[in-house]
This record gives structure tokens, sequence and C-alpha cells, in this order.
């Protein structure tokens, strides 16, 4: 059986039509015409000979084939472009917005993206740090070229890597409020991961709990555990001095994993901005190790 060759123009063809969830706007981007990407993404479907998008009306979704093959698009895409750029310099004028949650490890995250910035005096960002929730939207809209967020899983629009971290319980040392008839909790806002996680496990356990202290920084939300308010969920990268794992036979629910994605714009994205997506990997992986 011969080789099939997957060209790279079908490929980013079909990875733009997913982000964007357009055909009229792939081709708009891409600068072809609407039967054009049509089309592309037929010979493409032809080449792997299974359906890769499902249209209804004006909507797309990735069919359980696409979902297959869209990771590895973007890998090859990705490849593609860092070694084009190697022989293109002609990046400045662009910004990059790049979203870092505030609801894990944004220090850790905004340690990194300074030292990119200090590295790369010519790249332009513009950084925004909200909950994993806002961000993953602003991605949708547009309004982020790339972004890390805790997210419940199952999403490739825009997804690049995803890892899977178990949250704990945790208290002020020597506090744990398990005596207590109503457990109180430090939370994020609704929609949180971490707070559904929770309410989640404690609801199905029938333990009673309210909800003491909510905030969508992550350094207030520390502080209130440190200040014994209430116990919350967090992981490593969100552990700091004075804070402490609840023991097991503490009677708490087990807490499901969180996920936590790299996502980009495979679109919006220049030589820089792979180095950037490099960088935030690298510091990710680290972490969770």
């Amino acid at each position: 059986m011969a080789q099939v060759n997957l060209p790279t123009e079908l490929l980013r063809t079909f990875v733009t039509v997913i982000e964007v969830e357009s055909y009229t706007h792939a081709a708009s981007l891409l600068g072809r015409t609407q039967p054009a990407i049509s089309l592309q993404m037929k010979r493409l479907e032809d080449l792997v000979g299974q359906p890769l998008i499902l249209r209804t009306g004006r909507d797309v979704a990735l069919t359980e084939q696409g979902e297959a093959l869209i990771a590895h698009a973007r890998q090859i895409l990705r490849l593609n472009d860092i070694a084009v750029s190697q022989f293109d310099r002609n990046t400045q004028g662009s910004t990059l917005r790049v979203g870092l949650p505030l609801d894990y490890g944004v220090r850790m995250l905004q340690s990194c993206m300074t030292q990119v910035v200090h590295d790369n005096p010519n790249l332009k960002t513009d950084i925004r740090c909200d909950l994993s929730r806002n961000l993953i939207e602003a991605l949708r809209k547009d309004e982020l070229d790339i972004a890390v967020g805790l997210y419940p899983g199952g999403d490739q629009q825009f997804l690049y890597r995803n890892w899977l971290e178990k949250p704990m319980w945790v208290g002020a040392k020597g506090r744990d409020f398990l005596e207590e008839d109503e457990l109180p909790l430090v939370v994020h806002p609704y929609g949180c991961v971490y707070r559904d996680r929770m309410t989640d496990a404690l609801k199905q356990a029938k333990r009673r709990w309210r909800v003491a202290f909510s905030t969508p920084g992550i350094g207030s939300l520390q502080q209130a555990i440190l200040d014994g308010i209430g116990v919350s969920c967090l992981t490593g990268p969100t552990m700091i001095d004075g804070l402490a794992q609840l023991p097991a036979d503490a009677g708490l629910p087990d807490l499901e994993p969180v996920h936590i994605g790299l996502f980009y714009r495979q679109s919006r994205l220049a030589q820089n901005g792979h180095q950037v997506v490099n960088r935030i990997e690298a510091t990710l992986k680290e972490a969770l190790s």
C-alpha cells in the first residue's frame, strides 16, 4: 500500500475551520473562497478515508475520526511553522495575547512569561490573568492567542496539551474544621473547576457545607485558608507555606482529578508564539512532574 502524505495546506484548513467554527470565516483568514475551503476539506477526508467534520446548517463539529486527527494536525503544523520561521525573522508588529489562570499556578506562569518578555525585548505581549473559564471563553472569542486553564475535559477546539492532576483538601496548619456541622469552604466564584470538585464530592458524601469565603484571586484564597476561615482544595503548584494537606482519615470525600490545558489558536501564532508555547509547556511539565 502506498504511503499517504497529508499536505499541510489541507491540515491548516482543517484546524482553522475547527478553531473559528465556520467555513466562511476560515476562508477569510486563509485568503480563499468558501467553495475552495469545502473542496480542501473533501480532499483531506478522501485522503484519510473518513469523515472529519459534521456540518449542521452553519454549525461545524468534529467527528470521532476528526478528534483523532486534529491533535496530530496541530503537531504537524507546529513543526512546519517552527521550521519555516527559521528563515523568516519578520515577526515584529503583532501583539501576542496570552491568558494565565488566577485559579491555577498563576505565580509560576507569570514568572515564566516575565522571563519570556525579558528574553525577547522586541516581543509585544498582552497578558491577561483571569479565571480559567473566562480565559477559555476569551480564546473562543478570538480575544486571546494562547491560554492556560482548568477545564472539564473533552475540549478539542484549541487544545494542544493537557495534564491531569489530583486536587487535595487543604487547611491552615493545625486547623481542619472537621468537627463543625457545616464545613466552611474557601472557594473561587461559580464556574471554577476546583469549586465544582469540592461541592460535587461533598454532595455525594452527604456532608453539609457552606461557602465561608469567595474570591477570584488565588492569593486572597490562600490567605483566607491561612487565616483559618475555612478549608479548600488545591494542587501542588498552588500550595504555599503554612498550608497543609488534610489527612486521608479526616473523613472528607475523595476529589476527582482536574484537567489542566494548554490552548492556542494555530491560525494566530508566528515564530514568537510557538516559542512562548514551548516555554509554558516546559514550565507546566516541570511543575507537574
